[in-house]
């Protein structure tokens, strides 16, 4: 019994000294980057947060309409299961303003850097074309989509819901027969 208490409190012990550590790291972060960004980035984060309630508050639910309902019902203990696996992900943390104009200010400066760099020994073009490349991979999503995010595809969103902006087989149609002009764009 001794064994297993002092085995727990010298577990507990190195819990709270990483916990320590990492608190005077977020710390000292915090500190760095109070220093280094101005004023107005820390604003603009609160005021984001402000017209997010604000743009909340104002959506509306898509209306229920037609709910495809599957005639197997094999098919809907699968769609079921692949439902289940996609909300099991964790969310990823919401990176702050703050943070992302840091972060994407460091690496631009690093590629400005490693661009001038290949320039004085004449591969610049060559940087140029293999940065493009690394952007198109590396922007490339290969994770499943998050909880309530909503697919380009309509025929997987909820009611079969299309994002705004998306040519729906009504409007070709009308387009095809009366013209650009026969369609009213603004419903």
């Amino acid at each position: 019994m001794e064994a297993k208490l002092k085995e727990y409190r010298a577990l507990r012990r190195r819990k709270e000294l990483i916990d320590n550590a990492k608190d005077k790291l977020e710390r000292s972060k915090e500190k760095i980057v109070n220093f280094l960004v101005p004023k107005i980035f820390t604003n603009m984060d609160k005021e984001k947060k402000e017209d997010e309630v604000v743009l909340m508050e104002n959506e509306e639910p898509p209306t229920p309409e037609l709910i495809i309902q599957p005639e197997d019902p094999g098919v809907s203990e699968e769609i079921t299961s692949e439902v289940s696996e996609l909300e099991s992900f964790e969310e990823e943390k919401q990176e702050s303003w703050r943070y992302f104009t840091i972060k994407w200010s460091i690496y631009s400066l690093t590629w400005l850097t490693l661009y001038i760099f290949f320039l004085k020994i004449q591969f610049g073009a060559v940087f140029f074309v293999l940065s493009v490349l690394f952007g198109i991979y590396f922007n490339t999503r290969t994770r499943p989509k998050k909880k309530g995010e909503v697919s380009a595809y309509s025929v997987f969103n909820e009611n079969c819901v299309s994002i705004d902006g998306t040519l729906k087989a009504e409007q070709f149609e009308k387009e095809i027969m009366y013209g650009a002009g026969g369609v009213n764009i603004f419903r």
